[in-house]
């Protein structure tokens, strides 16, 4: 599991390959962003999109978040009961490169945000939902949620 890179106020700081260029921002963006399970394979999900248009089931289930922006209060839930942060299997960075967000991160680009990846083997169908806390300024709570059919 990938660490959030904590603010800080020097420039140009280097730590393993990713440079801090000034505080981190805020958490301004946030979204499920896919789903993934054995029956009904990947699903992307539109910004508005309330439930999966695909059955899902099987032995895996999948979901994939992405925020823009720094947060440290993650808060994950299937059918309302918390998640451990052992869900959490896997971070990938998204690094701004000079004209869009990719994650495809190389050394020197800016991290801006992180796509996460939740692992919910054993559910069959039910509300997964993602909220996430700013880790500084403005210190605002987002969320999204989605059925998953």
């Amino acid at each position: 599991m990938l660490s959030i890179p904590t603010p800080s106020a020097v420039n140009q700081h280097q730590t393993k390959g990713i440079v801090r260029k000034a505080r981190a921002q805020g958490l301004q963006y946030l979204q499920v962003a896919a789903v993934l399970s054995a029956s009904g394979g990947w699903e992307s999900i539109g910004a508005y999109q309330m439930a999966t248009s695909r059955d899902h089931g099987g032995g895996s289930l999948r979901v994939v978040t992405e925020e823009i922006g720094y947060g440290n209060v993650l808060v994950a839930r299937m059918n309302g009961i918390l998640l451990p942060a052992s869900a959490n299997y896997q971070n990938e960075s998204i690094c701004f490169n000079g004209r869009a967000a990719t994650t495809r991160c190389s050394p020197g680009q800016t991290v801006v945000g992180y796509r996460r990846y939740w692992k919910l083997d054993g559910n069959q169908r039910g509300t997964f939902s993602y909220q996430n806390t700013s880790m500084n300024s403005p210190w605002n709570t987002m969320s999204d949620s989605i059925y998953i059919q």
